[in-house]
């Protein structure tokens, strides 16, 4: 059984063998589960985070749970808004209540089906479905996997960092995301949270770029009754409010100084004061930090203490963005794809090969956040159930053709072979610099490399620029 991906394909059936037959067919790229019970299939409904290719639901006189099969296709017919359905059962009884079924693109086997035909009815009815599934298949990738979500990643220089994750998820650390704006780390935190010990605990976020500075400490650590103009009665701050749990700071970089050390003697003691209050509290809480800027920069300008800092910097995670990470556009674009058909409940046949050109000739200013909001534009506007460049918005359609014909020109997918491993290469020494502090000696030898090298390497990467100042003492 394939286990690389939550779509899963559910069998109605009280008989096992059942279950068997399509695990023969098509177990290798999906996860297959039975359900005695129509009723199970509740889980289905909308925000259940499976991607569930098509239900087979094996139709007998007496079907389960006691429905007569007319009223069981009926009850199907309403689950096809969400994943198509496909019925085995005894010829006759088939026929009978297939002219009942109101919903297109139903497949009707009979009991004695081949595999093969069952594999081919679910590619033909979930096709990017199938594309995702075979991508997971064939592509080496890295996945964090929590309850309710995983985090995926197709791209090679950051497989080492999927696996750190994994072992700091299951210590009770704090870690520091660093990356652009809409590059994930929100869903990689919770995703975090989800396979850390404080899984069934309560998770919460504070966004603290978008809280005024005189109320960052309140919202952090609460208050008691008058502390302030208008402090009625007491309220607990976040770190209380999540008790156990983890509580995810976003934006780190903009707390002031003062909270900046208020936050250090948390993270080393787990002590705080509430606001107004002589009485010392403890937070229980994990906590996992976020910024989208340079925090050694912010230390060198005097913005960001140096002693919190090092104390986050033990544990920190890039997460490159998505103009570096051109197999992950393959993966996120179809993943989104299916989640927002199964929203807008647009049945999709597939995404034209222009589509998927365009979307990676595109700069992702935005990265995820912009692919998933273009990607839901795109489903929206879907006409004919196949996705194209025309349903892209006009700045990422390409030019019509100067000679005046009709069409679009060929798309030329700029991420060659060369170029994807020099940035694979360019990223692994850019991370492991920042490891090391910029220390040459020490990065050449957690790389492997000689000093000059790497030294080389930097030049040809424009990391010497980038970071001159933190490189020039040991390139002297």
């Amino acid at each position: 059984m394939s286990m690389a991906t939550t779509s899963v394909i559910y069998v109605i059936s009280d008989d096992p063998r059942l279950g068997e037959q399509v695990e023969q067919a098509v177990g290798d790229l999906f996860s297959v589960e039975r359900l005695a019970s129509f009723d199970a299939l509740e889980r289905l409904g909308p925000g259940y985070c499976t991607v569930c290719p098509a239900v087979v639901a094996h139709l007998t006189k007496k079907t389960v749970n006691g429905f007569p099969a007319k009223e069981l296709l009926q009850k199907l017919g309403q689950l096809e808004r969400i994943a198509p359905v496909i019925t085995i059962g005894d010829e006759n009884l088939t026929k009978e209540v297939t002219g009942q079924a109101n919903g297109a693109g139903r497949v009707n086997f009979p009991a004695a089906f081949r595999p093969e035909q069952l594999r081919q009815a679910v590619a033909e009815l979930s096709p990017v479905e199938w594309e995702l599934a075979e991508l997971f298949h064939y592509r080496p990738h890295a996945v964090l996997r929590g309850g309710h979500r995983q985090w995926v990643t197709f791209t090679p220089s950051v497989f080492e960092m999927v696996e750190e994750l994994r072992v700091a998820a299951a210590h009770d650390v704090s870690l520091l995301l660093i990356g652009e704006t809409g590059a994930g780390k929100t869903f990689l935190a919770r995703t975090i949270h989800e396979i850390s010990p404080r899984a069934g605990k309560r998770f919460l976020t504070v966004a603290c770029g978008a809280l005024p500075p005189d109320l960052i400490e309140s919202e952090l650590f609460g208050y008691v009754k008058g502390a302030f103009t208008g402090a009625d009665t007491d309220k607990p701050g976040k770190f209380a409010a999540v008790d156990d749990g983890t509580l995810l700071l976003d934006e780190i970089d903009v707390l002031a100084p003062e909270h900046q050390a208020k936050l250090l003697r948390v993270i080393e003691t787990g002590e705080y004061e509430p606001v107004g209050s002589n009485e010392t509290a403890f937070s229980r809480a994990r906590l996992i930090v976020a910024s989208n800027s340079d925090l050694h920069q912010l230390v060198e300008q005097g913005k960001f203490r140096r002693d919190l800092f090092y104390r986050l910097n033990m544990l920190s995670f890039f997460i490159p963005p998505l103009r570096d990470r051109p197999y992950d556009i393959d993966y996120l674009a179809r993943k989104f794809a299916v989640e927002q058909s199964r929203s807008l409940c647009v049945r999709l046949r597939g995404i034209d090969p222009a589509f998927m050109a365009a979307l990676h000739n595109y700069h992702w200013p935005g990265n995820v956040r912009e692919l998933e909001n273009i990607i839901r534009r795109a489903v929206l506007y879907c006409r004919d159930g196949i996705l194209r460049v025309s349903d892209l918005p006009s700045m990422m359609r390409p030019a019509p053709r100067e000679n005046g014909g009709e069409g679009l020109p060929e798309i030329s997918v700029r991420w060659t072979l060369d170029k994807r491993l020099e940035d694979a290469e360019r990223r692994i020494l850019e991370e492991a610099l920042r490891r090391n502090g910029y220390r040459r000696q020490d990065t050449a030898r957690e790389l492997g490399i000689s000093r000059i090298t790497l030294y080389h390497k930097m030049k040809k990467y424009g990391l010497m620029g980038n970071h001159r100042d933190e490189v020039s003492a040991v390139l002297e």
